[in-house]
């Protein structure tokens, strides 16, 4: 008999080959011992009705090969729509909707532990800055003169005070108080040398403690040469004193002015680049530089540039709102709301804060200026007009009366 081949296939083969194939072997093992074709072991097994013995790697395959038809679903009524929860959860945390998606990314962040530093509030829900977040991509707060920006800088300071090392250049002394509110040790520049000012400040990297740099009672250019001092000795530390701190600036346009306002040259420039270096190169260094200032417009744009968060209060003058619309990504008419902020109003944009512009009120603080409580419209003294002008002109008790000399002009 002969099947497609021309090798004989017996009835002896036969009873060899079902004897085989009972014990498990293959085609090509039955055709091996039956010296015959594989044809012949396949045509002969299918006259006989019998399935094909299979080698183990071949079942393994063929399992997984094995095809599953797939689950009917079962229709199911249309379900009414409800607003987007960002917090709420599906049965796979994996599956988030478009909706929920969006809502999740313009949302403000909401950090943990000693991270969520509260600020304020938009509408009724708290808003919070990320503090290792903003440590990293550092801050700029800008906001006409009463419109609360150094309110919002204590107020910062204050909510991560004995969290985060703080350095605090002060130009009028509003932060003084912050000695004995919170254990600050409070330097007074003017009572200090360049080379001292420098020794306090790597003294401060090396020690980790808080310091206020008062700059109050001392000329612009004072000012500038204390701040760059201090700056530059804190910038140079070593790196086994490189940690975390923050070094707020209020009134930063005095120190990286954009224009010429009358000071030394080179002094302004030695300023500047200091203010540069903590803005720019700082942030390895673990000096996170806050800085607040009345315009824009005033600063200087190497220093403004590299704050990824921002804190923008009222303002009026187009300049400003030009280059606060080009910080925020808004347009013209979107910034036009800046004017409209009432006091103590800010949006906020950054990493730190959110991912799209968001107004903030910000909230009360605890310690206050020099001068303390705003003090609003307070009635005058109730003196006769005469008694006022014999005590404006009353001779002092220790000086007798000095003639006063007219000068005249000679041709």
């Amino acid at each position: 008999m002969l099947h497609q081949s021309a090798q004989p296939f017996n009835e002896a083969q036969k009873m060899i080959a079902r004897a085989l194939y009972e014990d498990g072997q293959t085609d090509r093992q039955i055709a091996d011992v039956c010296s015959t074709s594989v044809n012949n072991i396949i045509w002969w097994r299918k006259e006989e009705g019998l399935p094909e013995n299979l080698s183990r790697e071949a079942q393994a395959r063929a399992a997984e090969e094995a095809w599953t038809p797939p689950v009917a679903r079962k229709p199911r009524a249309a379900a009414k729509r409800s607003p987007v929860n960002v917090t709420q959860v599906t049965s796979d945390p994996r599956i988030v909707s478009p909706e929920a998606a969006q809502a999740a990314y313009v949302a403000p962040v909401q950090p943990d532990g000693d991270n969520a530093i509260e600020i304020g509030m938009h509408m009724d829900a708290k808003v919070y800055v990320d503090l290792a977040e903003m440590l990293t991509t550092r801050l700029l707060i800008q906001g006409n003169s009463g419109s609360g920006k150094t309110h919002l800088l204590r107020r910062l300071l204050e909510e991560c005070a004995g969290i985060v090392q703080q350095i605090v250049v002060d130009p009028e002394g509003d932060f003084v108080s912050f000695g004995e509110a919170f254990g600050h040790t409070i330097v007074e520049a003017k009572d200090h040398t360049s080379a001292r000012l420098a020794k306090i400040a790597g003294r401060a990297r090396e020690l980790r403690g808080s310091v206020v740099l008062s700059l109050e009672g001392m000329e612009i250019e004072q000012q500038m040469d204390a701040v760059t001092v201090f700056l530059n000795a804190l910038f140079a530390a070593g790196p086994e004193h490189w940690h975390p701190a923050i070094v707020a600036v209020d009134e930063a346009h005095l120190f990286a002015p954009s224009m010429d306002n009358g000071e030394d040259k080179e002094t302004r420039k030695e300023c500047r680049s200091a203010m540069a270096n903590l803005m720019c190169r700082g942030r390895k260094r673990g000096l996170a530089g806050i800085i607040a200032t009345q315009r824009l417009a005033k600063l200087h744009k190497s220093v403004a540039a590299e704050a990824s968060n921002f804190l923008m209060g009222r303002t009026f003058m187009d300049i400003d709102i030009a280059r606060a619309a080009d910080l925020l990504g808004m347009s013209r008419a979107d910034s036009e709301q800046v004017r409209n902020l009432s006091r103590g109003e800010f949006i906020g944009l950054g990493p730190a804060i959110a991912r799209r512009a968001m107004r903030v009120k910000i909230g009360p603080v605890i310690t206050h200026g020099k001068a303390g409580d705003e003090k609003g419209i307070t009635p005058l003294p109730t003196m006769r007009p005469e008694d006022m002008q014999a005590a404006l002109l009353a001779d002092d008790e220790d000086e007798g009366e000095r003639p006063v000399r007219h000068l005249r002009a000679v041709n």
